[in-house]
Protein backbone atom coordinates (compact mmCIF):
# COMPACT_ATOMS: atom_id res chain seq x y z
CA UNK A 1 0.00 0.00 0.00
CA UNK A 2 1.10 3.82 -0.78
CA UNK A 3 0.97 6.39 0.93
CA UNK A 4 -2.43 7.99 1.83
CA UNK A 5 -3.60 11.06 -0.03
CA UNK A 6 -5.50 14.04 1.80
CA UNK A 7 -8.31 15.81 0.08
CA UNK A 8 -9.38 19.05 1.52
CA UNK A 9 -12.70 20.06 0.32
CA UNK A 10 -13.94 23.56 0.65
CA UNK A 11 -17.23 23.44 2.07
CA UNK A 12 -17.72 27.70 1.99
CA UNK A 13 -20.66 28.48 0.12
CA UNK A 14 -20.42 31.20 -3.12
CA UNK A 15 -21.31 34.44 -2.45
CA UNK A 16 -24.29 35.87 -3.82
CA UNK A 17 -24.63 37.47 -7.01
CA UNK A 18 -24.64 41.34 -7.22
CA UNK A 19 -26.95 41.41 -9.91
CA UNK A 20 -30.54 41.57 -9.85
CA UNK A 21 -32.05 38.54 -11.63
CA UNK A 22 -34.13 38.81 -14.79
CA UNK A 23 -37.28 39.53 -14.02
CA UNK A 24 -40.25 37.69 -16.65
CA UNK A 25 -41.45 39.58 -19.89
CA UNK A 26 -38.07 41.72 -19.44
CA UNK A 27 -35.62 41.78 -21.68
CA UNK A 28 -32.26 39.71 -20.42
CA UNK A 29 -30.43 41.91 -22.76
CA UNK A 30 -30.37 45.40 -22.62
CA UNK A 31 -28.48 48.66 -23.82
CA UNK A 32 -26.86 48.56 -27.51
CA UNK A 33 -29.64 47.52 -30.29
CA UNK A 34 -27.13 47.46 -32.86
CA UNK A 35 -28.54 44.98 -35.29
CA UNK A 36 -26.86 45.34 -38.27
CA UNK A 37 -23.58 43.85 -39.26
CA UNK A 38 -21.03 45.32 -41.60
CA UNK A 39 -17.92 43.77 -42.99
CA UNK A 40 -15.00 45.05 -44.85
CA UNK A 41 -12.62 43.20 -46.58
CA UNK A 42 -9.18 44.79 -46.89
CA UNK A 43 -7.26 42.80 -49.51
CA UNK A 44 -4.03 41.65 -49.50
CA UNK A 45 -2.50 42.26 -52.96
CA UNK A 46 -3.29 44.78 -56.28
CA UNK A 47 -5.70 43.59 -58.57
CA UNK A 48 -2.87 41.63 -61.09
CA UNK A 49 -2.75 39.14 -57.81
CA UNK A 50 0.99 40.00 -57.27
CA UNK A 51 1.67 42.89 -56.37
CA UNK A 52 1.31 43.18 -52.47
CA UNK A 53 -0.41 46.77 -50.72
CA UNK A 54 -0.20 48.19 -47.66
CA UNK A 55 -2.31 45.74 -45.84
CA UNK A 56 -1.57 47.38 -42.26
CA UNK A 57 -2.20 50.58 -43.82
CA UNK A 58 -5.55 50.37 -44.63
CA UNK A 59 -6.67 47.51 -42.16
CA UNK A 60 -5.92 50.84 -39.32
CA UNK A 61 -7.34 52.94 -41.56
CA UNK A 62 -10.72 50.83 -41.97
CA UNK A 63 -10.53 50.33 -38.15
CA UNK A 64 -10.49 54.22 -37.23
CA UNK A 65 -13.01 55.06 -39.71
CA UNK A 66 -15.43 52.56 -38.39
CA UNK A 67 -14.34 52.64 -34.85
CA UNK A 68 -15.03 56.98 -35.44
CA UNK A 69 -18.38 56.22 -37.20
CA UNK A 70 -20.05 53.27 -35.33
CA UNK A 71 -18.17 53.12 -32.08
CA UNK A 72 -16.02 49.85 -32.66
CA UNK A 73 -14.70 47.44 -34.99
CA UNK A 74 -12.98 44.46 -35.08
CA UNK A 75 -10.01 42.90 -37.38
CA UNK A 76 -9.87 39.32 -38.52
CA UNK A 77 -6.29 39.21 -39.85
CA UNK A 78 -5.40 36.71 -42.93
CA UNK A 79 -8.89 35.09 -44.15
CA UNK A 80 -7.74 33.33 -47.28
CA UNK A 81 -10.15 34.63 -50.15
CA UNK A 82 -10.45 34.42 -53.86
CA UNK A 83 -12.25 37.37 -56.29
CA UNK A 84 -13.08 36.73 -59.87
CA UNK A 85 -11.63 39.34 -61.85
CA UNK A 86 -14.61 39.87 -65.17
CA UNK A 87 -12.62 42.38 -66.82
CA UNK A 88 -9.59 40.60 -67.27
CA UNK A 89 -11.39 37.46 -68.47
CA UNK A 90 -12.15 35.84 -65.70
CA UNK A 91 -8.94 35.67 -63.82
CA UNK A 92 -8.92 34.06 -60.34
CA UNK A 93 -6.95 36.62 -57.95
CA UNK A 94 -6.22 34.92 -54.83
CA UNK A 95 -6.14 36.86 -51.54
CA UNK A 96 -5.35 36.88 -47.66
CA UNK A 97 -7.73 39.86 -46.68
CA UNK A 98 -8.10 41.17 -43.04
CA UNK A 99 -11.77 41.02 -42.35
CA UNK A 100 -13.25 43.77 -40.45
CA UNK A 101 -16.61 44.16 -39.13
CA UNK A 102 -18.88 45.85 -36.89
CA UNK A 103 -22.41 46.55 -35.46
CA UNK A 104 -24.31 49.40 -36.03
CA UNK A 105 -27.74 50.46 -36.86
CA UNK A 106 -29.97 50.86 -39.24
CA UNK A 107 -30.43 54.79 -38.79
CA UNK A 108 -26.51 54.96 -38.64
CA UNK A 109 -25.63 53.19 -42.00
CA UNK A 110 -28.58 54.54 -43.35
CA UNK A 111 -26.59 58.06 -45.09
CA UNK A 112 -23.00 57.35 -44.12
CA UNK A 113 -21.23 58.85 -46.93
CA UNK A 114 -18.13 58.92 -45.45
CA UNK A 115 -18.32 55.11 -45.64
CA UNK A 116 -18.07 54.50 -49.11
CA UNK A 117 -15.53 57.42 -49.27
CA UNK A 118 -13.42 55.44 -47.38
CA UNK A 119 -14.17 52.65 -49.70
CA UNK A 120 -13.79 54.16 -53.38
CA UNK A 121 -10.34 55.51 -52.08
CA UNK A 122 -9.05 52.52 -50.51
CA UNK A 123 -10.11 50.92 -54.37
CA UNK A 124 -8.32 53.58 -55.87
CA UNK A 125 -5.35 53.98 -54.07
CA UNK A 126 -4.40 50.45 -53.44
CA UNK A 127 -5.48 49.15 -57.23
CA UNK A 128 -8.58 47.19 -56.68
CA UNK A 129 -10.85 45.69 -59.21
CA UNK A 130 -13.59 45.73 -56.64
CA UNK A 131 -13.81 46.69 -52.71
CA UNK A 132 -16.30 44.22 -51.17
CA UNK A 133 -18.62 45.87 -48.03
CA UNK A 134 -21.36 43.68 -46.69
CA UNK A 135 -24.15 45.61 -44.22
CA UNK A 136 -26.78 43.78 -42.95
CA UNK A 137 -27.40 40.38 -45.37
CA UNK A 138 -26.63 42.44 -48.36
CA UNK A 139 -22.86 42.58 -50.24
CA UNK A 140 -22.07 45.39 -51.80
CA UNK A 141 -19.30 45.20 -54.76
CA UNK A 142 -18.03 48.39 -55.36
CA UNK A 143 -15.98 49.30 -58.35
CA UNK A 144 -16.33 52.56 -59.41
CA UNK A 145 -13.64 54.51 -57.56
CA UNK A 146 -14.31 57.56 -58.60
CA UNK A 147 -15.27 60.57 -55.98
CA UNK A 148 -14.28 61.41 -52.73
Amino acid sequence: MGEATTVYIDRRMPKKPTRKPVQKGSPALTGGRKRVLLVLFVPSVERDGVTGVDQEYWAAASLGVLGRQFGGATAYPKAKGVWRDDEQGGTLVEDEPVVVHCYTTPEDIENDAKLGSFCRRMGREANQGEVGLVVGDEYFAIQDFEGA
